[in-house]
């Protein structure tokens, strides 16, 4: 055990004139993001253990250094909360897989970067090429905000690739003239 955290929380080591930054930095917030955000998933928005689509995927680029295999389990994870539609689970309890689904229109572009650090850092170009089934449902109603539901499994599948260009297209939707479509009563954008 001493071993897996000296070499976790060693991964990314660094010195200023703050003694109490460089205990922040060097050990604690890794520590805090692995235990309590990833392995707990008792965040803020999700004491029951659900896994936060957009949240996670902030937190698991924090792990690019110090656990790359971690950031590709979790992007692949993800990728398989992802609608056909390029839209994904705002949040979601395993295992049944039982979420949200939101008018959210931040989420979805979360996979994309997530992906594209973590293969800008590590290299392994071969992620994006993983094959990951799409999940099923309705659309989100616009005079509703969420609706909590358990999605089909698709039998449509795609590579983290294909993923973040639905992600991407989902996240350029226009109007006939060509501005950022609005959805009514939600503040967010399709």
């Amino acid at each position: 055990m001493w071993q897996y955290w000296k070499h976790t929380l060693g991964a990314v080591h660094l010195e200023t004139p703050d003694r109490s930054l460089d205990i922040l930095a060097n050990g604690w917030l890794l520590y805090q993001t692995l235990a309590c955000r990833l392995w707990a998933r008792n965040g803020y928005y999700q004491p029951g253990g659900a896994f936060g689509f957009r949240d996670q995927l902030q937190d698991v680029m924090a792990l690019t250094h110090a656990e790359p295999s971690l950031v590709r389990e979790h992007l692949l994870l993800c990728a398989g909360r992802q609608f056909q539609a390029g839209d994904v689970q705002h949040w979601w309890h395993p295992p049944s897989g039982r979420g949200v689904r939101t008018h959210c229109s931040d989420d979805y572009l979360w996979l994309p970067l997530a992906a594209s650090r973590y293969v800008q850092n590590t290299g392994d170009t071969g992620v994006l090429d993983e094959s990951v089934p799409f999940i099923t449902g309705r659309t989100v109603r616009p005079e509703e905000d969420s609706y909590y539901d358990l999605p089909g499994r698709s039998e449509e599948r795609g590579t983290l690739y294909e993923h973040c260009v639905r992600s991407i297209l989902r996240g350029l939707s226009t109007g006939e003239h060509g501005l950022r479509l609005w959805v009514p009563g939600t503040g967010t954008t399709a």
